[in-house]
């Protein structure tokens, strides 16, 4: 019995296969379906009477979300890789040479194994609708196209253009894809009935083009790239490496695969492709980056409430410094209508100086018109007075950290807005009730933490206070997925989630740092293990006297575990505050970060740590502060913990977030390593009770 497609064929010959999984919203590319897929093929081979075939999908924004990750999760064993895409490859080898004309009607996302079939096809309609997205995205992934997707893309758009989409796993617009030539035409969704009616009679009066012909073409013209190909491929490498400090392997197999088989067929470049990529799927890094990716959507499903969330149609930000601008940003590219306040007019023209830049970088790489950039900042109004403000649905405040300045804001906003308008602070550890202590309405108080910078950092931490109601925090989470952002609901306490995990692991590097350990050997010892900085690099991005500020509202709630560092209190008396004033840990320029040549002046002692101790030091303080967290239901469970560490602090993908890092390297393992800290360096590394009653038990985070 079918279940995947349903076959149609009209008086004229003109078949249609339309995709429709059951009882799912999307559709995947299990290999059940691809096995029905290949009964059809079978049948359509064997019928004289077929003019042409369209393949489409019936469900709504979705051609082909991609292969079925669950399958590729499961492979434990390369022979069984190689057998079941062998079979797939067949499968898409047969679609390719039925003898009429075939079609991929593409609606919605067409990603991974979705493409590579519609690449199978002759022709691609696609619609350049927002929903629309068409891409290779294997790497995001740590696997390569498995399904000839290295092999068909190059005679598409082209060898060069092919390496960059997809070691960059990009997804494109309609309309670029069809400039760039991976499908034949870009039309609105409304249109579709009309342009496959366009196709229909191009193909049974013979005269629709030939792009099967012009891919043969793209072979010989392949030959004469060939002399080239070893240039081209490394410069891709050096910009892979210079994003990726070769952590991730796929994405340099992807360019391999595609140099060695450039002029080859598709019948033994295909096998290439299968070789490469069947170690890569039961690579631990695979694994890893595959139970992010679960994560990842299971985070767009959450609302975190029971309630009806309220939608934001205008928004006030309180505070126009670099968080402010930057969360002002951020509302006005989504069109909400945003007003800046803040007491002097030069803060204002600051901040729409950063968002125009913010928005400008986005024009030069064509994803935004001067039109779109000029509406966009039409919606951006301000004010010096908090006027304006009554009918907003949102004000968002991100003034100084400071909870007596914070407070004071609060009070002239209530005010001034409507006793419905939500209050959301941006606060980064503060604690949400005691801030919210002497405001009328505390139910519409909430946290709503963004990372700087904030447009790049994908997290938001949304915070509830004892009083906060369920529809306010229903409604931030919906506007921080309206942003493009992933939010967490984490519970009250200093620091939240992120921070509260961050801090140990900077304040653990300067004491090293006290101790004699060098700034630059530190560094290079965390950027090697895949954090995106090391600790000074980072603490002098954010400001020495903003880390100091939060350490100390940390140290007063955790007490001695948190105990700060000396050298910050140091640092920040001298201002050697880091970027914004120059000198932190390093010296910094327009043009270079250098070594702050007096920062050796405050060791206070000689001491020099092998590696291994250091990174320990670093990361595991880090490890035991995050089961802290999960011990005391700061967040829900440790997958989603591990989500906001690699969002929130860049902790590296590819080991699959900070707890999936600490099951690798075996839990009762880092209990007796914490120990060993512990009797040499003091309590903040003894281990904390859960993490001990896990290793007695037998048990782990994922279970």
């Amino acid at each position: 019995m079918m279940k995947y497609f349903n076959y149609e064929i009209d008086e004229r010959g003109i078949a249609t296969l339309t995709f429709d999984t059951p009882q799912s919203n999307v559709n995947v590319l299990c290999f059940d379906a691809l096995y029905e897929l290949r009964e059809h093929i079978a049948k359509l081979e064997n019928d004289s009477t077929i003019k042409a075939l369209f393949i489409e999908s019936a469900k709504e924004g979705i051609f082909i979300a991609g292969a079925d990750i669950n399958e590729i999760k499961a492979f434990d064993s390369e022979e069984e890789i190689v057998a079941k895409l062998t079979e797939g490859q067949e499968i898409f080898n047969r679609l390719e040479n039925l003898s009429f004309p075939t079609v991929a009607v593409i609606d919605g996302a067409c990603l991974g194994g979705g493409l590579e079939l519609a690449m199978s096809c002759d022709y691609r309609i696609s619609t350049n609708d927002e929903h629309t997205r068409i891409g290779l995205v294997e790497v995001s992934l740590g696997i390569i196209p498995g399904l000839g997707g290295t092999q068909r893309l190059p005679l598409l758009v082209g060898f060069t253009k092919a390496i960059e989409l997809i070691t960059a796993s990009k997804r494109l617009k309609g309309d670029k894809a069809l400039k760039l030539g991976l499908v034949d035409a870009s039309i609105p969704s409304g249109y579709l009935v009309f342009k496959k009616e366009e196709y229909i009679k191009e193909i049974l009066s013979g005269t629709l083009s030939d792009t099967v012909a012009k891919k043969r073409q793209g072979i010989k013209w392949y030959e004469k790239l060939s002399p080239i190909k070893t240039v081209i491929s490394n410069m891709a490498r050096k910009q892979v490496l210079k994003k990726t400090a070769g952590h991730y392997p796929a994405p340099l197999k992807a360019i391999d695969v595609m140099e060695e088989t450039l002029t080859m067929s598709l019948k033994n470049g295909i096998k290439v492709e299968i070789e490469a990529f069947a170690p890569l799927a039961t690579s631990q890094i695979s694994k890893n980056l595959i139970e992010l990716f679960f994560t990842s959507e299971a985070l767009k499903k959450e609302t975190f409430s029971t309630a009806q969330p309220k939608t934001i149609n205008s928004a006030a930000v309180v505070g126009v410094g670099t968080m402010g601008s930057g969360i002002a940003w951020a509302l006005a590219h989504r069109d909400i209508p945003v007003r800046l306040s803040a007491r002097k007019m030069s803060s204002i023209a600051k901040a729409m100086t950063k968002m125009m830049k913010s928005f400008d970088s986005i024009k030069r790489r064509g994803r935004l018109t001067e039109r779109e950039m000029g509406l966009k900042m039409d919606r951006v109004t301000h004010t010096t007075s908090m006027e304006g403000l009554e009918g907003t649905d949102i004000v968002l405040e991100a003034v100084s950290e400071d909870p007596n300045i914070k407070q004071k804001v609060f009070a002239d906003l209530e005010a001034k807005v409507g006793n419905k308008t939500i209050i959301a602070t941006n606060t980064s550890s503060i604690n949400i009730t005691s801030l919210a202590q002497d405001t009328q309405y505390p139910e519409r108080f909430v946290g709503m933490h963004f990372f700087n910078p904030v447009q790049k950092m994908p997290l938001v931490e949304v915070i509830a206070g004892e009083k906060t109601n369920e529809e306010t925090v229903a409604s931030v989470v919906k506007l921080a997925k309206r942003l493009g952002k992933t939010p967490i609901k984490v519970s009250e306490c200093a620091g939240f989630l992120v921070n509260r995990t961050l801090l140990p692991y900077l304040n653990e590097a300067a004491k090293m740092f006290e101790e004699g350990e060098s700034v630059e050997q530190i560094d290079k010892i965390l950027t090697d293990f895949g954090m995106p900085m090391g600790p000074f690099t980072l603490a002098d991005e954010v400001g020495i006297d903003v880390g100091e500020k939060v350490s100390i509202i940390l140290y007063e709630a955790y007490g001695e575990r948190m105990k700060p560092a000396d050298i910050l209190a140091t640092m920040t008396a001298k201002e050697w505050l880091g970027k914004k004033t120059g000198r932190g840990f390093y010296m910094h320029t327009d043009k270079a970060r250098t070594l702050n040549e007096h920062i050796s002046e405050l060791h206070e002692t000689n001491t020099l740590l092998d590696e291994k101790t250091i990174l320990d030091r670093c990361i595991l303080i880090m490890v035991n502060e995050a089961v802290h967290c999960l011990e005391e239901g700061v967040v829900d469970n440790a997958s989603y913990l591990d989500m906001a560490m690699v969002m929130g602090t860049g902790f590296p993908a590819f080991r699959g977030g900070l707890l999936r890092y600490a099951e690798s390297e075996g839990l009762e393992r880092i209990v007796q390593r914490l120990e060993s800290l512990a009797a040499q360096y003091g309590d903040r590394f003894v281990p904390a009770d859960l993490l001990v009653q896990m290793v007695k038990q037998k048990k782990v985070f994922s279970s």
